[in-house]
C-alpha cells in the first residue's frame, strides 16, 4: 500500500500546485478583500500590540502605507478598544487575524497571506488527493489542472478571507477517517493541524463541522459491521477536527477576550439576517415598547432598521451607536430573540428556512470578488479598506464560473455512475461531502444569508473527489488503488 509522506516530490508538488493558485495575483495585481480582511489584520496588530507591551517590549513600527484622501469611501475595520481586549466591541478570529497581520506583506496588501493560503492548501490538497488516486504525476496533473483553472480554489485562495480552510477542514473530515493507513505520521499531524485550523479560523466553520460529524456518526453507527475500518478509528478522526477545532476557538477567546464563546466578540449577524427577514422586527417592534427589554431596544427603541445593511454596515449602525456593554448584551440577547420569534411565528420562520437553504445549496459563484479595494491606515491610526466592493465583475472570473457549473455537474454525473463499483470507503467520502455541503448551505442561510461565496468555497469539492475516484478506478488510465478493501 502506497504511503503518503512529506516527501521531496511531495513538497515539490504542493509548491508547483501553489504557484499555480497564485494566478490571480498576477492577472489582477493584488488580492480580493472586503471590509473584513482589513479588519482581520487590524485585530491582529491590537493582539501582536498587547502582547509587546505586556512584554515590555517595543510596539512594532507602523507600516508606510498611502494617505487616505479626503472623499474617499472608506469602511473602518474595527471600533477602539482597550488593551485588555474586555471593551473590544467587535473581533474576528484571533488567530487568523494575527496571522494576517504576520503577512501583511508591503503595504498591508497581504499579498504574504495569499502565498500563506495557497502553500497550506496545496499541500493537504496534493496529500488528500494521492491518498486516493495514487503517487503517479498523470492524476497529480489533472488535479492541479483543474483546481486551479476549472474552480473556484484559486480565487478562493487570493481572497483575503479563511474561506479557503473550509474545504481543507471538510476534505479531511471526509478521507481521513477511511485512509488514515495510508499517511506517513508527519503527514497525519500536517494534515489535521490544518484541518483543527480550519475549523477555528472562521465563526461558520464550528457548526458545519459539528453538524456534518453529527449528521454521520449515526450513519456510521448504523453500518458499523459493514465499515472498511473500525468504527472508533473512523468516529475518532471524524471528531477530532470539530472538537479540537471548537476549543481552540474557545480558549483563543478565552486568553483574548476573558470569555470562552464559539464566537467571541461577533457581530450579531443572525439577528440582523432575522431582522433583515421581517420575523424578528415584527417581534422586537413590538417587545421595545418597553426600552429596557432587550439591549437593542434600547438603541433603537420601536424604531428597528429593515436591513442587515442598514443595520450592520450603514455609517450610523449598531456598531457605533452601542457600547461595548450593550453589544455584549446584545450577543447575549440574540439567541433568546431568535427562538422567541420562532415560537412566535413559526409557520413563516419554517417557510424562510424551506425556501433559502436549499437556494443556498445550488448557489455558487464568483461574482463576489472585487479587485478595486487597498487597505490603508486611516487618520486615527485604524487599519481600513478604501473603496470597499468596487471594481467590475471580472470577466475572466465569469469563465470560471461556467467551467465551474461544469465540472461540479460532470463530477456529480459521474459519481452517480460509478455509485455501485466504489469501494466502501469512496462511497463514504462522497456521502461526508454532500453531507458538508448540505451543513455549509442550513448554517450559512439560517445565520448569515444566502450568497453564492459560501457554497462556491466547497462546490469545487465534487468534481476534485470524482477525478480522484476516477484514477483509482483506473477510469482514467491508472492502476486501480484498493481491490482488497469490502464491497
Amino acid at each position: 500500500m502506497h504511503k503518503v509522506s512529506l516527501t521531496r516530490v511531495m513538497m515539490m508538488r504542493s509548491l508547483l500546485l501553489a504557484l499555480l493558485l497564485l494566478w490571480p495575483l498576477l492577472i489582477f495585481g493584488r488580492p480580493a478583500y472586503m471590509v473584513d480582511s482589513a479588519a482581520y489584520q487590524n485585530g491582529g496588530e491590537r493582539a501582536v500590540t498587547f502582547v509587546l507591551r505586556k512584554l515590555h517590549l517595543a510596539k512594532p513600527h507602523p507600516r508606510k502605507v498611502p494617505a487616505v484622501a479626503e472623499g474617499d469611501k472608506t469602511v473602518s475595520a474595527a471600533a477602539p478598544a482597550k488593551e485588555d481586549g474586555r471593551d473590544t466591541k467587535v473581533a474576528r478570529s484571533i488567530l487568523y487575524s494575527v496571522l494576517g497581520y504576520v503577512f501583511g506583506g508591503p503595504g498591508m496588501s497581504m499579498v504574504y497571506m495569499a502565498v500563506f493560503h495557497a502553500v497550506t492548501v496545496a499541500l493537504v490538497l496534493v496529500a488528500l488527493f494521492e491518498s486516493i488516486a495514487g503517487p503517479g504525476w498523470r492524476p497529480f496533473a489533472a488535479m492541479a489542472g483543474f483546481a486551479a483553472f476549472a474552480s473556484p480554489l484559486a480565487p478562493t485562495v487570493t481572497f483575503i478571507m479563511p474561506d479557503c480552510y473550509a474545504p481543507v477542514m471538510l476534505g479531511a473530515m471526509a478521507i481521513l477517517p477511511f485512509n488514515w493507513d495510508r499517511f506517513s505520521w508527519a503527514m497525519r499531524a500536517l494534515i489535521m493541524g490544518f484541518a483543527i485550523f480550519g475549523v477555528a479560523v472562521h465563526t461558520s466553520h464550528p457548526p458545519i463541522a459539528l453538524g456534518t460529524a453529527l449528521a454521520v456518526s449515526p450513519l456510521l453507527l448504523l453500518i458499523r459491521r459493514r465499515l472498511p475500518v473500525a468504527l472508533p478509528k473512523a468516529l475518532g478522526v471524524l471528531w477530532a477536527p470539530p472538537i479540537l477545532g471548537t476549543l481552540l476557538v474557545l480558549l483563543t477567546g478565552l486568553v483574548g477576550f476573558g470569555h470562552a464563546s464559539v464566537a467571541p466578540k461577533h457581530h450579531p449577524l443572525a439577528l440582523a439576517r432575522a431582522i433583515d427577514n421581517g420575523l424578528a422586527r415584527w417581534y422586537l417592534v413590538e417587545e421595545c415598547r418597553n426600552p429596557h427589554r432587550y439591549a437593542i431596544c434600547e438603541i433603537y427603541g420601536t424604531h428597528i432598521p429593515n436591513t442587515v445593511q442598514e443595520l450592520l454596515w450603514s455609517k450610523d449602525n449598531l456598531i457605533v451607536r452601542a457600547t461595548p456593554r450593550q453589544l455584549d448584551r446584545i450577543r447575549a440577547e440574540e439567541n433568546a430573540i431568535l427562538l422567541e420569534t420562532t415560537k412566535r411565528y413559526p409557520v413563516q420562520q419554517l417557510i424562510v428556512v424551506v425556501h433559502d437553504v436549499p437556494e443556498q445549496f445550488i448557489r455558487f459563484s464568483l461574482n463576489y470578488f472585487r479587485y478595486g479595494s487597498t487597505i490603508v491606515r486611516s487618520a486615527k491610526g485604524d487599519i481600513i479598506l478604501r473603496n470597499p466592493g468596487s471594481g467590475e465583475d471580472p470577466a475572466l472570473l465569469y469563465v470560471l464560473d461556467r467551467l465551474t457549473l461544469i465540472t461540479v455537474i460532470a463530477g456529480t454525473l459521474a459519481l452517480l455512475l460509478w455509485w455501485r463499483g466504489m469501494s466502501p470507503s469512496q462511497r463514504w467520502m462522497v456521502v461526508i461531502v454532500v453531507i458538508g455541503l448540505l451543513a455549509n448551505a442550513a448554517v450559512c442561510a439560517i445565520f448569515s444569508g444566502v450568497a453564492p461565496r459560501y457554497q462556491a468555497r466547497l462546490v469545487w469539492l465534487v468534481p476534485w473527489l470524482a477525478l480522484a475516484i476516477g484514477f483509482a478506478r483506473g477510469g482514467l488510465g491508472m492502476v486501480r488503488i484498493g481491490r482488497k478493501e469490502k464491497g
